[in-house]
């Protein structure tokens, strides 16, 4: 730098010298000419995106800065790094200080060196700059929208903003990748990838994860496309068929409950009023439980409401109708067929009352379409209806005859063709005396007297087959003058033995009770045995009086003899005087299993059906037999689809990956218990013995011990 501007102060000087002399008048000799002057080059590769780049003039390369003659021709070799391109408008050659006044450059290919980029320019009689600048190779990406959700790809330069499939990326900027499933559904393992190809070859784009969880990956310099899948996430289905509620109402009028629903009862016989026109319409309106199921009436679909209600409409024909409603689980197996009855009571109607009189019990029934109905007090029966008696007379008592409105009645049936409400009792009278020693002999203590010295309840250990524990609140307030008693009687007659234990086949199959099951058929009455002492003569007197309990009592059953609860099954079926059969065992969670006897709790009294059938002794070989032993892999090496099932001391353990429901009968089939499996590990006590445990479709056999 110093010699060029030497040269140019010297060259001044001589052109300033002649200058003066030209003016002055001295003679000015011709000098010889001087080479023609260099003239200054600089350059610099830039930062970014440059693998070379090389300027070379006369065969040799130049370094910057340097100077040129006029005229030289000068070569630029540019290649730039993996991922980069020459910007648009680049190289620029142009006077120093002076952008805008340039150079042209040349562009001259090369194939067969494999230079990227090749150009060539003529010096020119000014100091001259060469610029350079690459840019990142944009590549494009492509997508589709999947099915059943999103998916959304974005880079960090434009937040907020998602990239369109075709759109153009940089290589090596990172693009943030989101794939959104819909309600629903889920992401199919391994779906979610990025790949393209170069040239023949397909390569897979690696995924990366940011410490918060998002996904994303370094966009390559290829055409990249990304995709995904969803699937619908499986539930387990339910089973679940049962009605929670149920109505019904004649054209706009009031809604009225079902009388005495309840989901486990199948069937019903309402009776509508006698100013209900007789092809009325009317509409049934309920709940079911799960509102997935499907619910059929008299044959046609219902709309079923996402919250499980419906509606549905039946017309009477003659005064009657016939509602059958069949609701069908989830899982399309299950089905529960409820059935309702209506009927237009006649233009008249009475009621009746049932006084239960000192020494005995009455019952009162009449039949409708071959069926027996049971009369109870306060019922309203239809004019014409012919009533039928009967009675049963306690210990030390004797019947004398039925009284209807006060007057004495002989025969058992009554068919009353007027609108008066009748009163029904009857006359029993004592056969002698009753002593305070008999009085121990009339059934067994409702309530255990303490024997004297001994703390607890001295809980009778004679034959006496039942004994029953009523609530405070079912109590009458002089009991502690009285004493409840329970009368327990073996059915003697053939004909309503039969008839008894024909109406608890149905619930025993319900049950799930083997035909050929031991059974014990009984009839219960609770009465109130009050003695009274005479002032004068201290005579005695002894009145027996049937309670009728509106409350809920304990009942306690000891075990027929040979049986046990560790060694049998048990099921007790309860025909109630309503109608209604109740089914008590454990695994309906209403029946206790003690030591020395079972306990129920009923709010009537009427014949019993006790069933025990004998546990099952070896083990199935065609089922598992898990081992009352923890959770390990040995234990549950047979265990697949992520259901795992082992035991411990009085308890069954099941471990799922998803919802699920499950099913534990013994092994002469009745059902022990039913219940939800959530994800985890779910603990259900048993008591000891052999049960099957079905589950997601697949069946093991458990045995617990103690």
């Amino acid at each position: 730098m110093k010699q060029y501007t030497s040269l140019w102060l010297v060259c001044l000087l001589a052109v300033f010298s002649m200058t003066a002399r030209a003016q002055e008048g001295i003679e000015t000799k011709a000098r010889p000419d001087y080479p023609a002057l260099p003239f200054m080059l600089t350059f610099e590769a830039p930062a970014e995106g440059s693998a070379s780049l090389s300027i070379s003039a006369d065969g040799e390369t130049l370094t910057s800065p340097t100077t040129l003659h006029s005229g030289t021709e000068v070569t630029i070799t540019v290649t730039p790094a993996d991922g980069y391109r020459m910007a648009s408008g680049y190289p620029k050659v142009y006077r120093t200080g002076t952008p805008s006044e340039t150079v042209p450059a040349t562009f001259k290919p090369d194939a067969s060196s494999g230079i990227a980029y090749l150009y060539t320019f003529t010096m020119p009689d000014f100091p001259v700059t060469v610029e350079v600048e690459y840019e990142k190779i944009q590549s494009t990406v492509t997508f589709a929208n999947p099915a059943n959700g999103t998916l959304t790809l974005s880079t960090a330069d434009a937040p907020g903003s998602s990239i369109v499939s075709g759109g153009e990326v940089a290589s090596g900027t990172k693009v943030t990748i989101a794939a959104t499933p819909n309600k629903g559904y889920q992401m199919v393992f391994g779906s979610l990838k990025v790949s393209g190809k170069v040239g023949d070859k397909t390569n897979t784009v690696p995924l990366q994860k940011e410490k918060d969880g998002t996904t994303y990956f370094l966009m390559p310099a290829y055409t990249v496309e990304a995709e995904v899948k969803f699937e619908p996430i499986l539930v387990a289905l339910s089973s679940e068929a049962r009605l929670s509620s149920l109505s019904y109402k004649e054209g706009s009028g009031e809604v009225t409950p079902l009388p005495g629903f309840l989901a486990s009862t199948m069937k019903y016989e309402v009776l509508l009023p006698n100013s209900t026109q007789k092809s009325a319409t009317l509409t049934l309106s309920g709940q079911l439980v799960d509102a997935k199921a499907e619910l059929l009436v008299n044959g046609s679909p219902v709309s079923v409401e996402p919250t499980g209600s419906f509606t549905a409409t039946v017309s009477l024909e003659s005064g009657s109708a016939k509602a059958t409603l069949v609701v069908t689980a989830e899982d399309g197996q299950t089905k529960r067929t409820y059935e309702v009855n209506f009927t237009v009571l006649p233009e008249s109607e009475y009621y009746v009352k049932i006084l239960q009189p000192e020494g005995g019990t009455i019952s009162v029934s009449y039949t409708k379409e071959g069926k027996e109905v049971s009369v109870k007090s306060g019922d309203a029966v239809p004019v014409g209806t012919e009533l039928s008696l009967a009675h049963t007379a306690l210990p030390k008592y004797e019947f004398v005859s039925y009284k209807v409105n006060d007057d004495p009645l002989a025969s058992g049936n009554i068919t009353v063709s007027g609108t008066d409400d009748l009163t029904i009792t009857a006359a029993f009278t004592q056969e002698s005396s009753v002593t305070p020693e008999e009085i121990a002999t009339i059934g067994t203590p409702a309530v255990p007297k303490e024997k004297e010295g001994q703390e607890g309840t001295n809980v009778p250990t004679d034959d006496n087959s039942i004994v029953i524990i009523p609530d405070a609140v079912s109590l009458p307030s002089d009991t502690e003058l009285s004493s409840l008693r329970l009368v327990k009687e073996d059915i003697e007659d053939p004909a309503k033995k039969a008839e008894i234990e024909e109406k608890a086949k149905a619930a025993a199959q319900d049950a799930g009770i083997a035909p050929d099951a031991p059974k014990i058929v009984m009839e219960v009455t609770l009465v109130k045995v009050t003695t009274t002492i005479s002032a004068t003569d201290a005579s005695t007197t002894t009145a027996v009086t049937p309670v009728q309990p509106s409350d809920i009592v304990t009942v306690r059953i000891p075990y027929p003899e040979g049986v046990n609860k560790t060694q049998h099954d048990i099921v007790i079926i309860h025909l109630r005087s309503d109608g209604v059969v109740d089914v008590y065992s454990e695994g309906n969670n209403n029946l206790t299993l003690e030591d020395d006897y079972m306990e129920i709790s009923v709010a009537s009294f009427s014949p019993f059906v006790v069933s025990y059938t004998p546990k099952s002794g070896p083990v199935d070989p065609d089922y598992p037999d898990t081992p009352d032993t923890p959770d390990t892999p040995t234990s549950n090496a047979s265990v697949e689809g992520g259901i795992a099932v082992w035991t411990s001391a009085n308890a069954l353990h099941i471990r799922a990956d998803r919802p699920a429901e499950a099913w534990v009968v013994g092994l002469s089939g009745a059902r022990r218990a039913r219940f939800a499996v959530v994800p985890g590990e779910t603990r259900r006590a048993l008591p000891s013995g052999v049960y099957l445990v079905r589950i997601a479709d697949q069946t093991y056999k458990v045995r617990i011990r103690n």
